[in-house]
């Protein structure tokens, strides 16, 4: 797994989020991955490794430390993450 800056990630979501809560508990703490995961198109359960046919979105989780729900921020289109 590819890390990225932690801190990056924070200043980018302080900006954007604005002190946003969690849309499930409306608590406000967050707690943000350093690491860089990947989601994948579902191909009707066919693993499918790479090629021009599979789509694939680098996501860094961002979740609520109250209940648990997890939020995907994406990497390429935050600048986060260079191709």
């Amino acid at each position: 797994m590819k890390k990225i800056d932690s801190n990056e990630i924070i200043n980018f979501l302080n900006s954007k989020w604005q002190g946003s809560t969690c849309p499930m508990c409306h608590a406000g703490n967050w707690n943000v991955s350093n690491k860089v995961f990947e989601l994948r198109e579902f191909n009707n359960g066919d693993l499918v490794i790479g090629g021009p046919s599979s789509a694939i979105t680098p996501v860094v989780p961002v979740t609520c430390s109250n209940c648990g729900n997890t939020i995907f921020i994406n990497v390429l289109s935050t600048g986060l993450l260079k191709e």
